[in-house]
């Protein structure tokens, strides 16, 4: 198994060696070696890209064989689990839409209702208001017969 520390201290090599022949280009000339140590350096990183991309290739493989053999296990339980389960009728689950559209309709008809006590209060002041004017029309229409 490829450690983390290793895969680090690998990366740290290559990187080390990457920034010396890069360094080593800024130079007025250069050497023969460099050709040897670019293609040395190349397959170093590409070795160790390819072992750990095999390495992931075996464990994604591991995985997807582990997941596979729980999925067929599962689907064979599911039918004992299903059989031993008791039986609800569909109008006794509750689901979370269900408990949202209830409190809404709730919330709607508390806002019908205030609306419907607002509308009663105004109702109710305007019949007020009119009898208040009614009896002040009557009251003037008696002081205008006293006074003809």
């Amino acid at each position: 198994m490829l450690k983390s520390e290793f895969l680090e201290a690998e990366m740290l090599e290559i990187n080390n060696e990457l920034q010396k022949l890069v360094q080593l280009r800024r130079s007025p000339t250069l050497k023969i070696a460099y050709q040897g140590q670019w293609a040395t350096l190349k397959t170093r990183a590409s070795d160790l890209l390819n072992a750990v991309s095999q390495k992931r290739i075996k464990v994604h493989n591991a995985v997807s064989m582990h997941f596979v053999s729980n999925v067929h296990l599962v689907e064979d339980q599911a039918l004992l689990y299903l059989a031993n389960t008791p039986y609800f009728p569909e109008s006794e689950y509750l689901t979370r839409e269900a408990r949202i559209f209830k409190l809404l309709r709730q919330k709607i008809v508390k806002q019908q209702e205030e609306a419907k006590a607002k509308e009663d209060l105004l109702l109710q002041k305007q019949l007020e208001h009119e009898a208040t004017v009614k009896m002040q029309k009557d009251l003037i229409a008696q002081l205008m017969n006293k006074q003809a």
